[in-house]
């Protein structure tokens, strides 16, 4: 069984992704944890008074009205578990923290509409939540309609240099109830011309040998901009879902060069799936 974790605020952006935790969970007979982190300042926005819980009495009164209302709208013959847990502390150090524990095969968090403040950029708890835990994180932004039966096209931005089939294999194993289109995709800034294609032909020698029944093509993107890149493509082909894999840089590096998780974060219009390696 998947282990699934929501971390909840009762904002509207942390609804829409148990709404789609809920689709995912349904399909792969998962389990879900919602959690609620009890502090002066929950959410990304520590302004939204309106979101605010007095105790943890009632913390767990409104989890267990969400809880309630994701057992009431799923199928009958669709056996989810369901736990409620609010733990003390803030939420970039609460959610880190219990992953280590729960070890979930996926962290489903809500993030605000595309186009935040510079302030909202740099205390964005998902940000956050993506750096510190292990486990991969899938960002579901505030404005993405849900649809239960949409995750047909799926675009995993990959590395064939580094040939990430851990991230390949999680992937896979998320989405591999539904009818979905997995396109693995490079990008190379430096144009098609820069291309080994010994490194692509053996990543689909690979592929087609593993995952025999899924429909899965191999491709690269191009442009001096990744987001730009990426979203021509997820535009051309109808993507309902992008994951890609981030990595370990040293201090230099970090540095030397802007974060492209936290500028693909704040630009996807659609949800995000964040691996570690």
């Amino acid at each position: 069984m998947i282990k699934f974790l929501v971390p909840v605020n009762f904002a509207p952006y942390t609804i829409n992704a148990i709404n789609y935790c809920r689709a995912l969970a349904s399909k792969v007979k998962g389990e879900i944890t919602l959690l609620y982190c009890y502090a002066n300042v929950v959410g990304e926005d520590s302004e939204a008074d309106e979101n605010r819980i007095s105790c943890r009495e009632e913390a767990m009164a409104e989890l267990e009205k969400l809880k309630k209302h994701i057992l009431e709208i799923i199928p009958q013959n669709d056996a989810i578990a369901i736990t409620n847990t609010v733990i003390d502390g803030y939420p970039e150090d609460v959610i880190a923290k219990y992953s280590r524990d729960y070890r979930p095969d996926l962290i489903v968090m809500g993030t605000k509409s595309k186009g935040e403040t510079i302030k909202e950029l740099l205390g964005s708890v998902t940000f956050d939540v993506i750096k510190k835990v292990t486990s991969p994180v899938m960002a579901v932004p505030n404005d993405y309609i849900l649809n239960i039966d949409k995750i047909t096209n799926i675009m995993f931005v990959n590395d064939f240099e580094n040939f990430e089939y851990t991230s390949l294999h999680k992937l896979i194993k998320l989405v591999g109830a539904f009818d979905t289109k997995v396109y693995n995709v490079h990008y190379d800034p430096h144009g098609k011309e820069k291309i080994d294609p010994n490194q692509l032909e053996e990543y689909i020698d690979y592929c087609k040998s593993t995952y025999r029944n899924q429909d899965m093509i191999c491709d690269y993107i191009y442009g001096e901009d990744l987001i730009v890149a990426t979203q021509v493509y997820i535009d051309k082909n109808n993507i309902d879902l992008m994951a890609i894999t981030r990595r370990k840089r040293n201090i230099i590096s970090q540095f030397l060069h802007p974060s492209r998780t936290k500028r693909i974060l704040f630009n996807a219009e659609i949800p995000t799936l964040f691996f570690h390696q």
